[in-house]
């Protein structure tokens, strides 16, 4: 028989958790799925304008979020890529890279990903006062 979440969250940057930690605290049998905890932050060099910190860097604050999520009990599978979401039977079928899940309910927090222009200097002054 396969197991049906009641929620399965896309994603574990700031949105993906932040959902997966309210879920949590309400008792929704939730499932995580992200290719890599703290999304775009944990690239990032120096964060300054993320509230509760004057200063911290990218993969400082994708620890703290990790750190946070990890209190609460519920599942995640890292390392997984989502290639598909399809509706189906009532429920939501999530395929990814290794595995499918069902769920009531999907939240995608799928983040963005930085796009590199190709110009000259991009790669020295990158987190160096160009960022994206």
């Amino acid at each position: 028989m396969k197991r049906i979440y009641d929620l399965i969250i896309i994603g574990a940057g700031p949105a993906g958790i932040t959902a997966a930690v309210y879920a949590a605290r309400k008792k929704i049998d939730i499932l995580v799925v992200t290719k890599d905890i703290g999304g775009q932050a944990a690239r990032s060099g120096d964060i300054q304008n993320y509230t509760g910190y004057q200063f911290i860097s990218g993969p400082e604050l994708a620890e703290k979020f990790e750190e946070h999520m990890r209190k609460f009990n519920f599942n995640i599978k890292e390392n997984e890529e989502v290639t598909k979401l399809v509706a189906k039977q009532n429920n939501f079928l999530v395929k990814t890279d290794k595995n499918s899940y069902w769920a009531k309910t999907v939240i995608v927090a799928s983040g963005k990903k930085s796009r590199e222009l190709g110009v000259s200097g991009e790669k020295e002054f990158k987190n160096k006062g160009l960022v994206y």
